[in-house]
């Protein structure tokens, strides 16, 4: 796991403490439903960063007899559980507190309060998803993808990926907050209010069904992108000892790591010796071009009994 990765979980982290602490206050002050909406989404964000430290944690450990090829998919599982929290807890504890202010009504006070942590939040928010939003970056250009988008269907990395949606989601949230308690302040109408908080929700509602896609695909053993396969079997078909790559498949194991089976016709004539060289050869040139496959089986196949079964 990265340092920019740790970073971005640890910024976030000491963010949301801080705003759930000032947002609870607000809540009690101004009776606002949009602040207690913020104040739920910031006590979520922060049990959901606690959740990503412990995948990051555990995905850590090494190799061992229960588990034979380590515990990296704890960062899926951990991401998909932080995803799943912000779908459900928060959004429907934000949309249920705008339902009941828009049916009993409220009464909004001192709402000068509320403006203050909005604009503070913006500021502490605006580091964290800043920090979140370069440690994504330079990933992308790590891993040789020009496209964001690209970037975020295809990155194992759904821990970084769970920390930047998470700040793009408290800034948006933040905003909503603004417009609502400003247009209530404006108009007199609290019914601004209790809509921002179903807007809140709803808002927390797409982001994290959004992450939750992307790292169950992870988690249930998604195979290896099209381009990957297709750099795999480029540099297989390159060694003069293949006549032919019948097969290659994989899945990510961890962020960094993946597992690899390729089943290769040998060229005819060949001793055990250098089907042996050939094999240690060829692993070799995958792990250069494809350094995440820390797993590597290649097997010799004949192309008939290819055929035959």
């Amino acid at each position: 796991m990265s340092e920019g990765t740790r970073r971005a979980v640890r910024t976030a982290l000491a963010s949301n403490l801080a705003l759930f602490a000032l947002k609870v206050l607000v809540t009690a002050i101004t009776g606002s439903s949009v602040m207690f909406a913020e104040s739920l989404h910031s006590l979520m964000d922060t049990i959901n960063q606690l959740f990503l430290a412990i995948g990051m944690r555990l995905s850590s450990g090494g190799r061992s007899r229960a588990f034979p090829f380590g515990r990296g998919r704890e960062q899926f599982f951990w991401s998909f559980v932080a995803a799943m929290s912000t779908a459900t807890l928060s959004s429907a504890f934000s949309i249920m507190e705008g339902v009941e202010k828009l049916i009993y009504g409220e009464e909004l006070r001192d709402l000068w309060v509320a403006f203050i942590v909005i604009f503070a939040g913006l500021a502490l928010e605006g580091a964290a998803l800043r920090v979140s939003f370069e440690s994504f970056e330079r990933a992308r250009r790590s891993e040789g993808f020009r496209s964001r988008l690209d970037y975020v269907r295809n990155t194992r990395n759904t821990t970084l990926l769970a920390a930047l949606f998470e700040d793009v989601a408290s800034v948006s949230g933040l905003l909503v907050a603004l417009a609502a308690l400003a247009m209530a302040w404006l108009t007199g109408d609290a019914v601004y209010d209790a809509a921002g908080s179903i807007a809140i929700g709803a808002l927390l509602a797409a982001f994290g069904l959004l992450l939750a896609r992307e790292a169950r695909g992870l988690l249930i053993g998604e195979g290896l992108s099209r381009s990957e396969l297709e750099r795999v079997i480029e540099v297989v078909s390159s060694h003069p000892a293949v006549a032919k790559v019948i097969d290659v498949s994989g899945t990510f194991l961890g962020v960094d790591s993946a597992i690899l089976g390729v089943e290769v016709n040998f060229r005819d004539g060949m001793t055990t010796d250098e089907i042996e060289g050939a094999v240690n050869e060829i692993e070799s040139m995958i792990r250069r071009v494809f350094p995440q496959a820390k797993y590597v089986y290649i097997e010799a196949e004949e192309l008939s009994a290819r055929r035959a079964s």
